[in-house]
């Protein structure tokens, strides 16, 4: 009997721990180099239920590409779920030092959604990622 209450006091902490606020991902290997993968000049906005993300790409002449990282926030302790891949474009030569835009569409005003974006180049390497920015769609019916 004992050890049943020993082992159901460890798997409700672990629980605890598993669904607990603050950062939920594995940690991240930072490259090294001159032409590092880099996400430059990044805003934000957010017209009627679009949220607009423009930024320029530098890095590897070769090609690089963006990740978009997608969570919602929790109503009741305001911190962010789960990052999960929302979106990819693979590293291409074109895109490295001219202007890009990524258009999201926000299907929901009632949730409020966290999004993140990196570079990363042809042969890999990941740059940081960007701030954590905030959208939430608008009830266009009023």
């Amino acid at each position: 009997m004992h050890k049943w209450r020993i082992y159901s006091a460890a798997l409700l902490i672990g629980l605890l721990a598993l669904s607990g606020c603050g950062r939920k991902e594995a940690p991240q290997i930072a490259s090294a180099g001159d032409n590092k993968p880099q996400l430059n000049n990044l805003q934000d906005r957010v017209v009627g239920n679009v949220l607009e993300l423009t930024f320029v790409l530098t890095g590897n002449p070769r090609g690089v590409g963006f990740q978009v990282d997608r969570t919602e926030v929790d109503p009741y302790c305001q911190c962010p779920g789960f990052w999960r891949r929302f979106y990819d474009r693979p590293p291409m030569p074109v895109q490295v030092g001219e202007p890009s835009k990524r258009l999201i569409k926000l299907k929901n005003d009632t949730v409020e959604y966290l999004f993140r974006i990196r570079a990363y180049d042809i042969d890999g390497n990941l740059g940081p990622w960007s701030r954590a920015i905030h959208a939430k769609g608008v009830d266009l019916s009023r």
